[in-house]
C-alpha cells in the first residue's frame, strides 16, 4: 500500500481500537481501494458533507458509500432531513461479522482472506472480549425453553420460540465465526435474524428469508448438535446465534482463551434430581462449560460455570435435569440498542 493510503488504514484501525494492527491493515488494504480508504477515514459525514471536505464528485462519492455500505464497511443513518449521514465501525467484532457473513468476500478473496481474519481475532481481537459490567455484556445465552421447570416464569423475549414466532421477518445466514475459525464440521448456515435485521441481510444477498417453522425446525437440529443458544443482552433482540465453543467469538474467548465476563448467562440454572439420575454420564460430556460432573453416583452442577443453556437437560434420557429460574426478571437489561441499530439505514 502507498503512504497515504497507509495514513488512512491506520485511522481507521485506530478508530476500531488497534492503530498498530499490521493484520487489520491489511484487511483493509484488501478490502478496498486508495479512494475508498480516503472516504471512510473521513467519516462521519453525508455523502455532500464528505465531498466538500475532500474536494470530490458528490455524486462519485454518494455512490460509492453506497456501495461501501452494501459491502458491510461503513454504517448509515437517515436524518431528519432524509440524507443519509454514513459512519465507521467501530466495533471490531462488528465489523468481522459484517464482512464474514457475506459469502462474496470468499469468492473474491479466497481462504488466505479467512486466515487473516482468524489471526485478528486469536491473536488481537480477542484480548478485549471480558465486560466486567454486566450491563456491558454484549450477548447472553438463552436457555432451550422446553426444559425451564415452570416456562410460565420465562419471559417472551428469553422463549426462543415466541422471538422466532413474534417476528415480523425472518432471515438465516452463514456463521460468520465458522466461516473464520472452520474448526468444526457442524453447519455453517444457523445464524438467524428478525424484522429490519433480516431486511437488511436479505437486502445485501447474505441471508436467505424462512418461515416460522423453517426457522423452529433448524433451531430443532441445532439443538441435537449440542449448539448454544445465544442471543443479544437486549430485551428485544433482532438476531439468534446457534454457537459451538470452538469457533463462536464469545464461547471461544471462555473455553479456549478462559476469558471472564464474556457474556451473560440465561436466568436460569440446570438442576439435578437425584433419585431420577442414572449417571449416565451424558451431560457432563454434553456441557461445554465444565459445569457437569459425575459424583455419589449422581450428575451434580457446578453454579459457578452453569450458563443455563439448557443442553444437559435435552440430552439426559431419564428426565432427571430441568431448568430453574435463579436470577430475577430485570437481570436482562431492558430496552437495549442491541445490534439493530446498527442496521437501521
Amino acid at each position: 500500500m502507498n503512504e497515504s493510503k497507509r495514513r488512512h488504514l491506520q485511522r481507521i484501525a485506530a478508530q476500531i481500537g488497534f492503530p498498530e494492527s499490521e493484520t487489520l491493515m491489511g484487511l483493509w488494504d484488501v478490502m478496498v481501494s486508495d479512494r475508498e480508504a480516503a472516504w471512510i477515514a473521513g467519516l462521519p459525514a453525508t455523502a455532500r458533507e464528505l465531498a466538500e471536505r475532500l474536494g470530490a464528485d458528490p455524486d462519485a462519492v454518494a455512490g460509492g458509500l453506497a456501495d461501501l455500505y452494501q459491502r458491510g464497511l461503513v454504517l448509515r443513518y437517515a436524518q431528519p432531513d432524509g440524507a443519509l449521514r454514513y459512519e465507521a465501525e467501530t466495533n471490531g467484532g462488528v465489523l468481522m461479522d459484517l464482512v464474514l457473513f457475506d459469502r462474496r468476500y470468499l469468492a473474491w478473496h479466497g481462504e488466505l482472506f479467512l486466515d487473516a481474519w482468524r489471526r485478528f481475532y486469536n491473536e488481537e481481537l480477542v484480548h478485549t472480549y471480558e465486560h466486567p459490567d454486566p450491563d456491558a455484556r454484549p450477548f447472553r445465552v438463552l436457555p432451550v425453553g422446553e426444559q425451564v421447570q415452570d416456562r410460565r416464569a420465562a419471559l417472551p423475549y428469553e422463549q426462543v420460540a415466541e422471538l422466532i414466532r413474534g417476528a415480523r421477518r425472518i432471515s438465516v445466514e452463514h456463521c460468520p465465526c465458522r466461516t473464520r475459525e472452520r474448526a468444526c464440521d457442524n453447519p455453517l448456515e444457523t445464524c438467524l435474524a428478525f424484522d429490519h435485521v433480516a431486511d437488511y441481510m436479505i437486502a445485501r444477498g447474505m441471508g436467505r428469508e424462512l418461515s416460522a417453522d423453517e426457522a423452529l425446525a433448524l433451531l430443532a437440529r441445532c439443538e441435537e448438535l449440542g449448539l448454544v443458544h445465544v442471543t443479544e443482552n437486549v430485551d428485544r433482540p433482532l438476531v439468534l446465534c446457534n454457537c459451538c465453543p470452538c469457533c463462536c467469538v464469545f464461547l471461544r474467548a471462555m473455553t479456549v482463551y478462559a476469558k471472564q465476563d464474556v457474556i451473560d448467562a440465561s436466568r436460569y440454572r440446570a438442576v439435578v434430581d437425584r433419585a431420577l439420575c442414572s449417571a449416565c454420564g451424558r451431560c457432563a460430556e454434553r456441557c461445554h462449560f465444565g459445569a457437569m460432573s459425575l459424583a455419589g453416583g449422581a450428575a451434580q452442577v457446578d453454579a459457578g460455570c452453569c450458563l443455563g443453556c439448557g443442553l444437559c437437560a435435552t440430552t439426559c434420557p431419564a428426565g432427571a435435569i430441568t431448568l430453574v429460574e435463579v436470577r430475577p426478571q430485570g437481570f436482562i437489561p431492558r430496552q437495549g440498542s442491541g445490534f439493530g441499530a446498527l442496521l437501521d439505514g
